[in-house]
């Protein structure tokens, strides 16, 4: 059987070098127990990686929930990623440590800065642009300013900085925990203080685009579920997705998320 190339898209990583030695990785043990092969293509920005699927420059994508919200019908998923046994996570609102904000009322008024992801990123401003406008905080006028940095790492280290007041990012809640854990988990000697979360994201999702042929789909579709049922396959898939397991099919909730975000930017919300 001949080896299957393709093209795998994602969003440019923080830490470049070492997403592309975990990419490697995992490329490598695919091209060798599985004869997919697969090259790299990092986009800078959410809207861009989902330009690329469209555009047929990536075969097979790693797409963040919004990402595949907008284009769910120009793909055809893999299959969803599992984190810690979970296929769905939350959206926070953080702050530094020594933050006055202590209580989500008091961003009225407080004229804060505040520091998001992408414009695409649920996490990083969809989520919690949506559920602070139903909070009776509207965004649009609430904060001093607004950033973008591309990254959940970079936003939390804009807010270590001082650059920002408050930052949304994404939260794992877990039953029977007092303390959350989040994006900021990840980062050494980091303070912050979550100021709160807000309701329950699809996870990720893997997926070809809808035009790749039966076979190439297929091959993706065997080489990474192979690689999610062996244990070293698994040690790889986590150390480039966070998530240990590709489970077949997707989460509820993507159109739901769609649809909310469509409405809200009918409403200005996102101008």
């Amino acid at each position: 059987m001949s080896t299957t190339s393709l093209v795998f898209g994602l969003v440019a990583a923080p830490e470049e070098e070492q997403a592309s030695k975990s990419f490697d990785r995992l490329a490598t043990w695919l091209r060798d127990h599985a004869e997919l092969d697969i090259e790299r293509k990092a986009w800078p920005t959410y809207r861009a990686l989902a330009d690329s699927v469209r555009e047929g420059k990536t075969d097979v994508a790693w797409l963040p929930p919004v990402v595949y919200s907008w284009i769910a019908e120009g793909v055809t998923p893999i299959g969803c990623i599992a984190r810690g046994g979970n296929t769905s996570y939350s959206a926070a609102l953080v702050v530094a440590a020594s933050s006055k904000l202590v209580t989500l009322p008091q961003l009225r008024g407080a004229k804060a800065r505040a520091g998001w992801v992408d414009p695409w990123s649920a996490a990083g401003y969809v989520v919690p642009r949506i559920e602070l406008a139903r909070a009776g905080i509207d965004p649009t006028v609430t904060f001093a300013s607004e950033t973008f940095h591309g990254t959940h790492r970079d936003a939390l280290l804009a807010l270590v900085r001082g650059d920002c007041d408050v930052v949304g990012t994404y939260a794992r809640i877990r039953e029977g925990e007092e303390e959350h854990s989040g994006a900021w988990s990840e980062l050494e000697d980091l303070r912050v203080r979550v100021l709160t979360t807000f309701g329950s994201i699809p996870s990720d999702v893997i997926a070809a685009r809808r035009n790749l042929a039966p076979t190439e789909y297929q091959r993706a579709a065997a080489a990474l579920s192979r690689a999610s049922s062996d244990p070293e396959g698994r040690v790889l898939l986590r150390g480039l997705f966070g998530g240990e397991e590709l489970r077949q099919g997707i989460e509820p909730g993507h159109e739901a998320l769609r649809l909310a975000f469509e409405t809200a930017t009918a409403k200005g919300l996102f101008d």
